[in-house]
């Protein structure tokens, strides 16, 4: 058996850092906890669970602590996991056979990532690099720390059978604030060594969208586009779309169908298309945007919306041509997906 140290750092999260560590708890890991200066019973609640608990002074660095972590484990390969997350679904042999056939490798694990929009829960759904020897490779950068190779070697992702559920960003707005101000402190401070990055721009605008902050996130988005960032680079599919239904709820869709340029790379995605469809239909151009929608039935690839919101902007589509039978089908289609219902209710008067 190859093992397996899971490195946890935390802080002031004492029921995520339980509901975590109980995750844990079917498979034979051995689990190390660094504690970067909890004033609750994070470090008690950990003992719970490991004798491997050690304490870190912050310094505003998550690359930092993360490694200090790694260097606590009795382990090489170590599996970073956040105080937030729990393992949804792990299968153990399956994980040890792609260790074996990828000792240099990075392993990345599903990450489904819970938000709030609107009252209504979403998920993000994507691969991370998580899993990791440490003779070959670090974490670097501060924030949004990424796995990094130490010496030099081909760096090589591989997928593994592993789902997390990110539940961090679902809570009150006060913690969400709190967590989203201590990450604007530390991206601002990024920014200012590398102000032709589009990455830092980037995740400030997902810092100000936590606080729901449209505006400002509006604003960091745009300048992240500016920069040009790469279409093939993990984050800009994520930057787009999310720029694009801003601008829409900003009642802005004039500049969102400015986002056609991506539309060779992205045209595979739900997200993509509805948004493009949306902003057809803002900007009063419902025939266009009855093809994205009909497009994304059969889109191969999804991020983060519901994946009834085709058929249902179909429905609403033809019924707002007159053809009251073909929405209802589409609206039918939608299941008990709420906007569907009611607008089956409002066919039915």
């Amino acid at each position: 058996m190859i093992p397996i140290s899971v490195c946890i750092i935390t802080r002031n999260e004492e029921e995520h850092l339980k509901q975590c560590l109980q995750a844990l708890q079917p498979y034979p890991f051995e689990i190390v906890v660094v504690d970067t200066g909890s004033t609750d019973n994070s470090k008690e609640t950990a003992r719970k669970y490991t004798d491997k608990v050690y304490e870190f002074t912050w310094i505003d660095d998550f690359s930092a602590a993360r490694n200090y972590a790694a260097k606590c484990a009795s382990h090489n390969m170590i599996f970073s996991i956040d105080t937030d997350e729990l393992i949804r679904s792990l299968d153990w042999e399956a994980l040890q056979s792609v260790i074996a056939d990828n000792p240099k490798g990075i392993g990345c694990i599903r990450h489904l990532d819970y938000f709030e929009t609107d009252s209504e829960t979403k998920c993000y759904d994507k691969m991370l690099e998580r899993i990791y020897n440490r003779n070959y490779y670090h974490y670097e950068q501060p924030i949004h720390e990424a796995i990094v190779p130490t010496t030099a070697i081909s760096c090589k992702s591989y997928e593994t059978p592993v789902t997390v559920d990110h539940i961090g960003y679902l809570g009150d707005k006060d913690t969400l604030q709190r967590k989203a101000e201590r990450n604007l402190a530390l991206l601002k401070k990024e920014l200012e060594k590398t102000p032709d990055d589009p990455y830092p721009y980037f995740q400030i605008g997902q810092s100000y969208l936590l606080m729901r902050d449209h505006e400002h996130a509006c604003d960091y988005f745009r300048e992240a586009i500016a920069r040009n960032p790469s279409p093939a680079d993990s984050y800009t599919r994520m930057l787009v779309n999310n720029y694009g239904n801003i601008l829409i709820d900003l009642n802005r869709p004039e500049e969102a169908i400015k986002l056609l340029s991506y539309y060779e790379y992205y045209d595979n995605n739900i997200d993509y298309l509805c948004m493009i469809g949306l902003s057809y239909m803002f900007v009063g151009q419902p025939l266009r945007a009855l093809p994205e929608f009909v497009k994304a039935l059969t889109a191969p690839t999804r991020d983060s919306s519901d994946p009834r919101i085709p058929s249902y902007y179909i429905g609403y589509l033809y019924e707002y041509f007159g053809k009251k039978d073909i929405a209802r089908t589409h609206y039918l289609n939608c299941g008990d997906y709420a906007p569907a219902v009611e607008a089956l209710a409002r066919l039915s008067v």
